[in-house]
């Protein structure tokens, strides 16, 4: 559990996996790609980077919760926090892509029963979740992304 050996397995998977979706992503116009084997919806998010000030977009696992969608930083169960994690605490603004819907969103950490709660709707989607958290030497952070209505 947390070991230097199981964090670059994870990372040189999700490193592959990242770059092959952006790759799939940018030559289908977004077509191809809006699921992980299983049915699991992938969700990008657009964030501000806290360093950067640049836009930064983000391929990930999200579960829908009523009108709202669930997104967690595992980074695959690994001891480092994905820097997009980072970005929200630093801008809670951004996007939200669920196929060719764009919207602006808000990004909100959740704690607590509502975090568990949520963390059980990824389980629910892609079981590796509960797998990242047994593994995870930290605890994994949970969002809710909130999309702006459209009028």
């Amino acid at each position: 559990m947390g070991s230097p050996a199981y964090d670059r397995f994870w990372g040189a998977a999700l490193v592959l996996t990242r770059n092959f979706h952006h790759t799939v992503d940018r030559l289908s116009g977004g077509r191809l790609g809006t699921h992980f084997p299983g049915g699991a919806q992938v969700v990008w998010i657009q964030t501000i980077g806290r360093k950067s000030g640049e836009w930064r977009r983000t391929a990930l696992l999200g579960a829908p919760d009523g009108d709202t969608w669930i997104i967690a930083g595992s980074n695959a169960g690994q001891e480092r926090v994905p820097a997009w994690v980072f970005n929200i605490h630093a801008h809670p603004a951004g996007r939200l892509e669920i196929g060719k819907d764009i919207r602006d969103a808000t990004f909100a950490e959740l704690h607590g029963d509502e975090r568990t709660a949520a963390y059980s709707l990824l389980v629910k989607d892609w079981k590796s979740f509960a797998m990242y958290g047994r593994n995870a030497q930290r605890t994994i952070p949970v969002f809710r992304i909130t999309p702006t209505l459209r009028p």
